[in-house]
């Protein structure tokens, strides 16, 4: 089942738009399919075909990959794990960052013990 979202663009698409459409922005309806064809497939990559054909989730080509709808919050808060001093186990597919700023470093204590677990701050310093 293949579930309708609508994006709304604004200024996006071509050709003579009315001024109220270019205001309102340009609306596009897409069809939400996860991360359907968003990344190659390593099988095709590696030999040149692939056990699934054309029932691939992944895509086989550049022309098959679609874009990828993300949260406007992804990847802007750094991974727990990351910060715990451990390995994140989702590696590049993780939904947040691995790249600790200097101001992540500041604004966590850790404290090293079962489990490693950080604590944030409930007042950042200034």
């Amino acid at each position: 089942m293949q579930m309708q979202q609508r994006v709304y663009v604004p200024g996006g698409g071509g050709g003579k738009r009315s001024e109220e459409e270019i205001a309102a922005g340009m609306e596009l309806e897409v069809f939400n399919q996860g991360m359907w064809k968003t990344e190659l497939c390593n099988k095709w990559q590696e030999t040149g075909t692939c056990p699934y054909g054309n029932n691939c989730q992944f895509a086989h080509g550049i022309g098959e990959l679609r874009p990828v709808i993300r949260h406007p919050r992804y990847k802007t808060q750094a991974c727990r794990m990351v910060l715990a001093g451990g390995v994140c186990p989702y590696g590049h597919r993780c939904h947040f960052r691995h790249s600790l700023t200097d101001q992540d470093r500041k604004y966590f204590k850790w404290v090293w013990g079962p489990g490693m677990v950080y604590e944030q701050p409930t007042n950042p310093p200034t």
